[in-house]
């Protein structure tokens, strides 16, 4: 099961963090994976080179957890609205396939 934890204050999205694997197929045929890495990177990769004014922090482990996490330190109106554009690619994802993706959104101080 991949597990989408988004952490929101005051409506500004601060925390993404994606951990796990779906398990819909083997290894290297697995589309909902696939599908979640490639929206969550492809967003993140967007807002770096698209947006010069905000700062994030990432942290990813490459080996078999799965796990990727996106902080906002210093965030801007554009990186807020890719990230919302991530949010309801994943949101898509988890309709059609939701017993491999959990998304919870949680408000926080």
């Amino acid at each position: 099961m991949i597990n989408v934890l988004v952490e929101k204050k005051e409506d500004r999205i601060k925390l993404i963090t994606v951990d796990g694997h779906a398990n819909f197929s083997e290894q290297g045929s697995d589309i909902v994976c696939a599908g979640v890495s490639a929206v969550v990177i492809g967003i993140i990769n967007s807002i770096d080179i698209l947006d010069d004014n905000v700062v994030f922090d990432v942290s990813a482990n490459e080996d078999e957890t799965g796990h990727i996490t996106y902080r906002s330190i210093d965030s801007t109106n554009e990186e807020q609205l890719l990230l919302k554009s991530m949010i309801l690619s994943l949101k898509a994802i988890e309709e059609n396939y939701s017993e491999f993706i959990n998304i919870e959104t949680r408000e926080v101080k």
